[in-house]
């Protein structure tokens, strides 16, 4: 028996740029692991079925929960007899742009591949991957890094970010099928990609080029997801945005303090005060 985290992610901005062939939509993107908000996994052998036990009240059907499809697409792609008993104690918050689920999937990979002592290539694993979920590529890497077409494009990319992370998570649950349902146009040919802002392992700022194309549309709907972005601005936060596909929001400080008296503002919903300079040493804080 052994236990695993699995960490959220923010996107630094999101950019819709198109459609692809498979009819998923292309993004361009830069993510980045939240080593301080985590789902924790614990996992033992069993003989041939996956038990799944969960603290979780969204009462998604086990076959739709993304841990049981991943164990169960590592089954048949290996062909292995064994199972598991899996434990979830859930910290991320469901449908809220942080990729809670995806984490969960691309931790019950890297898990039961040493719980049951399997020998996989990593494009094989790149390829489970992707088809449980477009953002779970990503977190096998766990690491930040730019992300390119459905998700199975990453450019690692180190950071070294002296800030704290102000996190609100309004109790907005959005679907992402439905947010992608709600862009209407993309991002023009000329947009300025995110690896460009960065220098030195530092990220400059400008809130002209770190946008999250899934806000207008889903700001009409919640407004109250703009007014959040608004007084993390004018409270000091270098940058505001949305994260994904919402409802999560999040702003940067430079100030611990900053960020905490910004945070009585938004007493009633969950909120974490994290520090992001440790993101690129792969360390949990």
């Amino acid at each position: 028996m052994f236990t695993l985290h699995a960490h959220a992610k923010i996107n630094l901005g999101l950019r819709i740029i198109g459609m692809l062939p498979n009819g998923y939509h292309a993004i361009h993107s830069l993510f980045l692991p939240i080593r301080g908000l985590y789902d924790t996994l614990t996992f033992e052998l069993a003989e041939s079925a996956i038990d799944l036990h969960t603290n979780d009240k969204l009462g998604i059907p086990p076959n739709d929960n993304l841990i049981v499809k991943a164990a169960k697409s590592l089954q048949i792609h290996t062909g292995t007899k064994h199972g598991a008993i899996i434990q979830l104690d859930k910290r991320i918050p469901s449908g809220a742009g942080m990729g809670g689920g995806s984490s969960d999937a691309a931790c019950t990979l890297k898990g039961l591949i040493t719980l049951w002592n399997l020998h996989l290539q990593n494009d094989e694993l790149q390829a489970i991957a992707l088809k449980i979920g477009s953002d779970v590529p990503f977190f096998l890497q766990d690491q930040p890094a730019i992300v390119d077409g459905q998700g199975e494009i990453i450019i690692p990319t180190p950071l070294e970010l002296n800030y704290w992370i102000l996190i609100i998570y309004p109790q907005i649950h959005i679907g992402t099928a439905w947010a992608y349902s709600q862009i209407s146009q993309y991002a023009p040919a000329d947009f300025t990609r995110f690896e460009s802002c960065i220098q030195d392992h530092s990220l400059s700022f400008n809130t002209e080029h770190f946008i999250n194309d899934f806000e207008e549309p889903i700001f009409k709907t919640y407004p109250e997801l703009l007014r959040i972005k608004n007084k993390l601005l004018e409270s000091g936060a270098d940058i505001a945005l949305m994260s994904g596909s919402g409802s999560t929001m999040f702003g940067l400080f430079t100030k611990k303090e900053i960020a905490i008296a910004t945070a009585e503002y938004f007493t009633m919903y969950p909120t974490f005060i994290l520090p992001l300079n440790d993101q690129h040493k792969g360390k949990d804080v």
